[in-house]
């Protein structure tokens, strides 16, 4: 199972990167700030049965209740606006 979580964060990763308008290293800071690898890791049960747009919605909040917005100021995206993700 250690395979389909790493497959599940590299794709969740790359799709992040592509939403938040941010480049590799800037996600990789986020990625890392907030624990990602992990929420998905602990998560993973419930997430591999959802599409990733749902579970990169769900990272989204996820960054939200830790307090994220603040890295994604001038950042947005037509999903998430209310966000400023």
């Amino acid at each position: 199972m250690e395979k389909e979580i790493f497959r599940m964060q590299i794709r969740l990763f790359r799709k992040a990167c592509e939403r938040w308008n941010k480049t590799n290293n800037e996600c990789a800071d986020i990625f890392d700030k907030y624990e990602i690898d992990g929420y998905i890791k602990d998560f993973y049960e419930i997430l591999h049965v959802q599409g990733d747009e749902a579970n990169l919605n769900d990272i989204e909040d996820y960054l939200l209740k830790k307090g994220a917005v603040y890295d994604f100021i001038g950042k947005c995206n037509p999903k998430s606006q209310i966000y400023g993700f």
